[in-house]
């Protein structure tokens, strides 16, 4: 009777070591953490306040929550960041849809894509000290200014405003310089004027506070009505990881709700990655940011939107400016396909360069929703 037990125990064991055997390959998948797929993002430049939400997206796992692992990086100008993403050196960027449609116009197959459109309203802008007695676009002929390279999109698009605004861009001479030294030139008064990124106001009137202040000429005060700052992918990434795009697209638009909500806590996690930075500057580009970011058809559409008139407008007018061999059309640059939808969101009036820091409450009524 004994061994007729051990004998049954014995079976019994091996016929549940077989069905664990068995079972195993099915449940092992399950115990295995998903590998989120690493994605290389560039910038446009330098790393300031305006790139709160993306580090608010790392930050806050919105990157990971879609599967994500973000390495982000600075660029060093919206046309070399386009580059690097078209021929791999990075996998997404964030840059400029000029440079984007100018590339395009050379090259047919240049390889990359907009996917969303982030500045819907131009950040471009000139400063001055208010003494130089600058205070239209028509003062500048006669004037040295300073740009930080000929990769920066100020610059490359500067003929463009030149041409709407009636300057004779021959009367202007250019200095490229050191980002990190344009505003201390200004305010050594070595040079006359600096091109820089609206969300810069800050930085530029706290350094020129004791020279009498400075002055902003905005070019969307002056007819500039051009789409601006968007993400770029790969086309063949897309093609081949459209989750992925449309993840990181998610992602990031959740960033940006997150950091207009919370915009002190915005610029916590940014200083906890970049100390060096100035805090109250850092607050008040977010401030600016808004901005440019939340116009009507966001509010109406959602951040990333690409109204197609102004998508052809800008494809018309970059042609002429730049006098590109060909017109792309709107599917060559951009689409649409990987926008979250509609976030309802409250109407920011347009940034005027005398009240460019009056800040208007946003109401988010699917806050940071898919």
């Amino acid at each position: 009777m004994g061994s007729k037990v051990v004998i049954a125990v014995v079976i019994a064991f091996i016929i549940g070591l077989g069905v664990g055997v068995v079972a195993a390959p099915a449940l092992w998948p399950m115990q295995v953490p998903k590998k989120r797929m690493h994605l290389l993002f560039s910038l446009d430049w330098a790393i300031y306040g305006r790139h709160a939400p993306y580090f608010v997206a790392l930050e806050k796992g919105f990157f990971e929550e879609e599967g994500l692992s973000v390495e982000i990086v600075r660029g060093y100008g919206s046309a070399d960041t386009i580059q690097k993403v078209a021929t791999g050196v990075v996998d997404v960027g964030f840059g400029d849809i000029s440079a984007l449609i100018i590339a395009k116009a050379k090259d047919p197959k240049f390889n990359a894509k907009m996917v969303a459109m982030i500045y819907a309203r131009a950040p471009f802008a000139v400063f001055a000290l208010k003494k130089s007695g600058i205070v239209e676009p028509k003062d500048f002929e006669g004037k040295t200014l300073a740009a930080a390279g000929p990769g920066d999109i100020n610059y490359v698009l500067f003929p463009y405003f030149a041409k709407v605004t009636g300057i004779d861009p021959n009367t202007i001479e250019w200095k490229f310089v050191k980002p990190e030294i344009k505003v201390q030139l200004l305010v050594n008064e070595e040079i006359d004027a600096i091109t820089e990124f609206a969300m810069q106001k800050p930085v530029v009137d706290k350094a020129a506070a004791d020279k009498g202040g400075a002055v902003m000429i905005l070019w969307a005060d002056y007819g500039v009505n051009i789409y601006s700052n968007g993400i770029v992918f790969r086309e063949d990434f897309i093609r081949e990881h459209p989750e992925v795009v449309k993840g990181f697209v998610r992602a990031v638009v959740k960033g940006f709700l997150y950091t207009f909500k919370h915009p002190d806590e915005a610029v916590d996690i940014l200083l906890k990655r970049f100390p060096t930075l100035d805090r109250d500057v850092a607050r008040a580009e977010i401030d600016i940011l808004k901005k440019l970011v939340l116009v009507p058809e966001a509010e109406e559409h959602g951040i990333g939107y690409f109204d197609p008139e102004r998508v052809q407008t800008t494809i018309d007018t970059i042609t002429e400016v730049f006098d590109l061999p060909r017109k792309v059309s709107p599917d060559e640059i951009f689409t649409d396909k990987f926008l979250p939808g509609k976030i309802t969101l409250e109407y920011v009036k347009p940034l005027k360069a005398d009240n460019i820091l009056a800040i208007t409450a946003l109401s988010v009524e699917e806050q940071l929703s898919e």
